[in-house]
């Protein structure tokens, strides 16, 4: 009895996954921003960060920490520091969360605006966020694209009073996602 139940168990789970369609990718990008004028721009860019998203409009993302390069050497050593990411005490940043109203039958080679919410982990803090996104369908990948900002003061990144009117509180993010079936 208990062997048929283990088999009935496992035949459901593997129904379930096998069903869903995953789109994914390990090259996609997140761009940040958080210059202040007159002073030197503060931006960075990742260029691998791994998504998935899934046909019930399930996304998810990860970003390492390290992964973001700056123009200059010593600003990205600042960048990964303690005194501010600390990149070794806290390496990934993550999203997880839905696509709200999604169907990818709905998509084509037009942009479609969706509402995202979801959690979003940076620096040992989560926050839940609800932002918009772009996505459209170009020769059988899904292409996801989305602005919005985030306020540093929220993820307990504590700027030192020397840097703290060099950089933005707000820091805009770009991303960039090319998803492919898996």
């Amino acid at each position: 009895m208990k062997n048929l139940l283990t088999l009935i168990f496992a035949f459901f789970i593997t129904i379930s996954v096998v069903g869903q369609t995953k789109y994914y990718t390990k090259s996609g990008s997140i761009n940040f921003e958080a210059s202040v004028s007159n002073f030197e721009p503060v931006a960075a860019k990742n260029n691998t960060v791994s998504a998935i998203l899934k046909d019930d409009g399930t996304f998810a993302s990860l970003a390492l920490i390290r992964g973001f390069q700056f123009k200059k050497a010593l600003m990205q050593e600042h960048f990964n520091e303690k005194r501010f990411m600390d990149s070794e005490t806290f390496p990934k940043a993550k999203f997880n969360g839905d696509i709200e109203g999604f169907n990818l039958s709905d998509l084509s080679s037009e942009d479609k605006e969706y509402n995202i919410k979801g959690n979003l982990s940076i620096h040992g803090v989560t926050k839940e966020i609800t932002t918009t996104a772009k996505l459209k369908t170009v020769d059988g990948k899904i292409y996801l694209s989305s602005k919005f900002s985030v306020n540093i003061a929220d993820y307990d990144i504590a700027l030192k009073s020397k840097v703290s009117e060099k950089i933005a509180k707000t820091v805009n993010v770009d991303i960039n996602f090319e998803l492919n079936k898996k």
